[in-house]
């Protein structure tokens, strides 16, 4: 019986799922768990709670930071984790430690059919790269580049959420000009994230684009931003269904940079909490109008599949995609 160890650790919640099955096409989750990672002084000791002793074929670990010669300083952690340990915990040397974003790309292909949300639906051509944007706390990307026989090859994170913000017309440059005030380099991630609808909120007010008439229910909220995203997809709201637009409208733009900058022609998909929770806003057009107005590479990009990603584990599908992998390529 072969068992596979997968796991998403995150600067608040460690999730571990253990698969079983005779081949790895019958492999199914039998037994999952949460824990608490602040609770804990490493991940070592959870997964010693977790295992009991027990040894694993192979193992995927997805975690909140860089991965440097098999070496994470998590970034919102005190912890440091090798993959020595992990393997010794786990009792075989097929362990695949990897940034949350590589491992998350890892699982797309993975993902159900119906947890695809196409935006604009396009034929996949498996030759070509793949890529993900998250949209969470913060905004991610990572890219994989498969092999020459469609299967995928390495995954590879970016910090593009650290690229600065450009603004393509009047209302954005000064969208520019205010983030600019509050941070020394505007980047992406200062417009798209999840703190960032605070931030459009709070311009579109400042512009007289829309009435304050969720400001004292906002300014009260432990997550401001969950308020308005709330409102704004249900359209409850003008000054927060007006943040919500704008929040569409300039990922569109950058998943179009995105895509010019990759051809995607295997797929760009979007996935992360704010993303799913805004799934109605996005899925309304002035994504994919703004996606596709970049000139006279509009016609190319009409040719990307793009696709929203409604499946909150993705990042343990892709843990068990980077076990399976790592059992397959070591001795």
């Amino acid at each position: 019986m072969m068992r596979v160890l997968a796991a998403d650790i995150g600067g608040t919640k460690t999730a571990l799922c253990l698969y079983t099955g005779a081949t790895v096409a019958e492999l199914r989750a039998e037994h999952a768990q949460e824990y608490e990672s602040r609770g804990f002084s490493g991940l070592v000791p959870i997964l010693g709670e977790f295992l009991r002793g027990e040894r694993v074929d192979c193992a995927g670990f997805g975690i909140a930071g860089p991965v440097i010669d098999g070496v994470c300083h998590t970034t919102n952690l005190p912890w440091v984790v090798d993959v020595a340990s992990l393997r010794q915990v786990c009792g075989t040397s097929h362990c695949a430690l990897l940034n949350d974003l590589e491992i998350a790309v890892l699982g797309v292909p993975c993902v159900p059919a119906d947890r695809i949300v196409w935006l604009q639906e396009r034929p996949i051509v498996h030759s070509a790269p793949l890529e993900l944007v998250a949209i969470g706390t913060g905004f991610g990307r990572a890219f994989m580049i498969p092999n020459e026989h469609g299967s995928s090859s390495r995954a590879f994170a970016t910090e593009t959420g650290h690229a600065s913000f450009g603004p393509r017309n009047a209302i954005e440059r000064r969208l520019l000009n205010y983030v600019a005030e509050r941070h020394e380099t505007p980047c992406i991630e200062h417009v798209l994230s999840g703190p960032a609808l605070r931030t459009l909120y709070d311009f579109i007010v400042f512009e007289g684009l829309a009435p304050p008439s969720a400001q004292l229910e906002i300014e009260r909220a432990e997550d401001p931003s969950g308020v308005i995203g709330r409102l704004g997809a249900r359209d409850l709201d003008d000054g927060c269904a007006a943040a919500v637009a704008l929040f569409a409208d300039l990922l569109g733009s950058v998943l179009g940079n995105v895509a010019l900058g990759s051809m995607p022609r295997g797929g760009l998909y979007v996935w992360g909490g704010v993303a799913r929770k805004l799934r109605n806003v996005l899925e309304r057009g002035e994504l994919l109008d703004a996606f596709r107005d970049k000139h006279r590479m509009r016609d190319v990009l009409e040719t990307i599949p793009l696709a929203l990603i409604d499946e909150p584990e993705l990042g343990l599908i892709g843990a068990r995609q980077a076990a399976l992998m790592a059992l397959a390529q070591l001795p």
